[in-house]
C-alpha cells in the first residue's frame, strides 16, 4: 500500500486547523496541525513532512521569516502560504523566502488541490 503524504499545517486559529484536518483526511493525506511557529519548526526537524501549509501575516511571527526558517530546517520542504492580506503580502515576495504558492482567503479549493498535488508530486519519489 502506498504511504500517505504527510502535511504540516500551521495556523493560530484552531478552527482553521480543524477544517484543514477534515478536508485533508478526506483526501487521504496525513495531517499534523500546530498553532505556533516554534512547534512547527520543531516538527519539521523531527518528521519528514512532504508539505507545509501555513498562514502568513505581515509583521507577525507568521510571516516571511517563518518560511525562511522552515526552509533552513528542511530545504526540500514544499510550502503553500495562505493569507488574508493580499494588499500587504505578494506572491512574488513570499516566493523569494521559499514558498511555492500563495493563496488568498477564502480559498478556492480546486486551486488549492492543484497546488497540493503539484507540491506532493515533486516531493515524493
Amino acid at each position: 500500500m502506498k504511504h500517505r503524504p504527510k502535511i504540516l499545517v500551521v495556523d493560530k486559529d484552531e478552527n482553521i486547523l480543524s477544517a484543514f484536518e477534515n478536508y485533508l483526511r478526506k483526501k487521504n493525506y496525513s495531517m499534523t496541525g500546530v498553532t505556533n511557529i516554534e512547534t512547527g519548526l520543531k516538527k519539521i526537524g523531527q518528521y519528514n513532512f512532504h508539505l507545509l501549509i501555513t498562514d502568513v501575516r505581515e509583521n507577525s511571527e507568521f510571516g516571511k521569516s517563518f518560511i525562511s526558517r522552515a526552509k533552513e530546517v528542511r530545504n526540500s520542504l514544499r510550502i503553500i502560504a495562505i493569507t488574508s492580506y493580499p494588499d500587504k503580502i505578494k506572491e512574488q515576495d513570499i516566493k523569494t523566502y521559499g514558498a511555492d504558492y500563495l493563496f488568498v482567503k477564502p480559498l478556492e479549493l480546486s486551486k488549492l488541490d492543484a497546488a497540493i498535488e503539484s507540491c506532493l508530486s515533486s516531493s515524493i519519489e
